[in-house]
């Protein structure tokens, strides 16, 4: 027998939470399907209960958009029953769509989150904020235009003054996403919701929570201490700027993140633009109609619009963005043909400007504004003639990237030289001395550089070395190429910071022994102790880091017995008190597909296949155990 409630059919039960049970229904005076959430008979008694589900139908039913969940009717506070009639979204819980059909690409979540920051422009606008943003309380709506709408405001707070309505003493909202400031006890504002947003986000880009533990109380400790990874070392596709709105959105001080949904909205259309993606609705509409479709097609017009975004970075004379581009092309495809010839382009350019500073700076005796565009030009290219060429040649074979491959920049420009005084003018025809070692751009090469085969002119003076006695030429450096598999996050000479997100690393060594280090967040450090003399006898070398194991940490029943690819590791319940140390295959050592299955007590199982990463987590979430009624 169909229970009725008022004109609304309750025909089935679709969902149940803290506060209500939730029917999929029918408006018999309008003939339309609804969703009934019905209060629990235990809070309905209590006034303070009703009052607040009572808030909860006038708050909402003042919000009018596509990405927020539409009220229809109230049961009102003097009904026997509480309920709440709303719009009926045919579809499922985001965390139920990320987990079935995925999004493969940071910038694809980043649909979801803009469409999330909009909403939330639109009711912080009315004054009302969520206070519990969280996946389970987004819907994805999968009908003839499939968009996300936010759901479940039953605990949000009205900042009218006349409507404010304090829940004192409660701790309310998912810990996972909840802000620090609520954990500590203290009142929510818009801020609040903007760090439970960029917990979203964190997740959408990455396929992990900031701040996952095995438990609520340990999950609150590290928000509490803002001890979360950089989203980069989760998912090396992420960029740098969603990198960096991430990270602004779960500052500890609210006043240091950004201080409105508009402002991480309009980062977020910035991101998307970045990747070609102008009309951001249309494009989500297409992925939940297509997701496969749209995720082949986004590959190739994302490489296709940061290469373009690389080349005008690089017109402009920004080396610095411009390889930021062509990175981040190879993290979505390290094979991609086009990105090698703009490297060396980048690569010649910096050559030849730094030859330019040399001549203008310190080695003629006579500033190049001095000669004429075309004779200045023409000096600049027969000095960085031997450099062009070895930029051009083709360079030893290194190892294949791995998974995480950046872009090799060059070594950064070295200090400008003070300019001498003006001197006489010299013959436009007359070569530079050849340059020193300390002040020479860096050049990759498989062996000690050919010296050059100009004359220093008359005029050139000796060059002391800084805290010599008698004039007298500098030591000569010895430089070292070196490798480095995946590439180096941070390379070190002597404790010293040389050179970061490289492939190709040189060193440039002076006679003596020093200590050269590798790293990435993947691997265990590389250290060698080298002399110069060994450096010149080897001239390179080539370095794979050794990868660390991945961390495997699965969440719910802790009698789940856990197998990665077949073999037993233990219990869930192990593995939350120490995550899993998984080791790669040898023939993928930095990233690798893994089945992971999971074996309850009962005697069902399932599977999950994720991708493992050197040095990374992943957490996978086990059944809860039912508990009897």
């Amino acid at each position: 027998m169909i229970r009725m409630l008022g004109r609304y059919e309750l025909l089935e039960q679709v969902g149940s939470g803290g506060m209500a049970i939730v029917y999929r229904g029918r408006d018999t005076a309008l003939d339309r399907e609804v969703a009934v959430k019905l209060l629990h008979p235990h809070l309905a008694a209590a006034p303070e209960s009703r009052a607040r589900f009572s808030r909860e139908a006038r708050v909402v039913a003042r919000l009018s958009h596509p990405g927020i969940v539409e009220i229809f009717d109230y049961a009102g506070d003097a009904a026997a029953e509480s309920y709440l009639v709303t719009e009926f979204v045919r579809g499922r819980t985001l965390r139920a769509y990320a987990h079935e059909v995925g999004f493969g690409y940071p910038e694809i979540g980043m649909l979801v989150g803009l469409a999330l920051a909009d909403a939330l422009v639109h009711a912080h606008s009315a004054g009302v904020i969520h206070r519990d943003l969280k996946p389970e309380n987004v819907l994805v709506d999968e009908g003839e235009r499939p968009t996300v709408k936010l759901a479940d405001f039953g605990i949000a707070r009205v900042l009218a003054s006349d409507e404010r309505m304090t829940l004192t003493g409660a701790l309310v909202g998912s810990p996972h996403h909840m802000p620090p400031e609520v954990v500590e006890g203290k009142d929510a504002d818009v801020r609040s919701d903007v760090f439970s947003l960029g917990t979203i986000l964190y997740w959408l880009a990455t396929g992990r929570l900031p701040f996952a533990a095995p438990n609520p109380s340990a999950i609150l400790r590290r928000v509490l201490q803002a001890d979360f990874e950089d989203p980069r070392q989760v998912d090396g596709r992420v960029s740098d700027l969603l990198a960096h709105l991430i990270v602004r959105c779960l500052e500890l001080d609210p006043a240091a993140r950004p201080q409105s949904a508009a402002e991480v909205r309009d980062v977020l259309r910035q991101i998307l633009a970045e990747v070609g993606i102008a009309r951001p609705a249309e494009a989500l509409v297409d992925f939940l109609r297509d997701p496969t479709a749209f995720r082949t097609a986004f590959r190739r017009s994302a490489i296709d619009a940061l290469l373009a975004r690389g080349d005008e970075a690089a017109e402009q004379g920004s080396s610095a963005r411009a390889l930021d581009f062509y990175g981040r092309v190879l993290a979505l495809d390290p094979d991609e043909a086009r990105v090698p010839p703009r490297l060396a382009r980048l690569r010649r350019r910096k050559l030849r400007r730094r030859a330019a500073a040399w001549l203008a700076g310190a080695t003629l005796g006579v500033p190049l504004l001095w000669l004429g565009a075309v004779e200045a030009r023409a000096l600049i290219d027969r000095w960085a003639a031997p450099a062009v060429a070895a930029v051009e040649a083709p360079a030893p074979t290194a190892p294949a990237p791995g998974p995480d491959l950046a872009p090799s920049p060059s070594p950064p420009d070295p200090a400008p030289r003070a300019s001498p005084g003006p001197a006489a003018p010299v013959a436009p025809a007359a070569a530079p001395p050849a340059p020193l070692a300390s002040s020479a751009p860096s050049i990759p090469s498989s062996g000690p550089r050919p010296a050059p085969s100009r004359a220093p002119p008359p005029q050139a003076a000796p060059v002391a070395e800084v805290g010599a006695g008698d004039p007298a030429a500098p030591p000569e450096l010895t430089r070292l190429s070196v490798y480095v598999r995946p590439y180096a996050q941070r390379a070190l000479l002597d404790g010293i910071e040389v050179a970061h997100g490289q492939q190709e690393v040189t060193f440039e060594l002076r006679p003596g022994t020093h200590v050269i280090q590798l790293e990435h967040a993947c691997c265990a450090p590389y250290v060698r102790q080298i002399t110069a003399e060994e450096a010149a006898r080897q001239g390179e070398l080539r370095v794979p880091l050794e990868p660390r194991p991945a961390r495997l940490r699965v969440e719910g029943d802790p009698a789940t017995r856990v197998l990665v690819d077949g073999q037993p590791f233990g219990t869930a319940g192990d593995s939350q008190r120490s995550p899993f140390p998984v080791p790669l295959p040898a023939d993928s050592p930095y990233e690798a597909a893994a089945h992971i299955g999971l074996e309850q007590p009962d005697g069902t199982s399932r599977e999950v296949q994720v991708r493992l990463r050197a040095g990374g987590e992943v957490t996978v979430a086990a059944p809860e155990p039912e508990v009897p009624p």
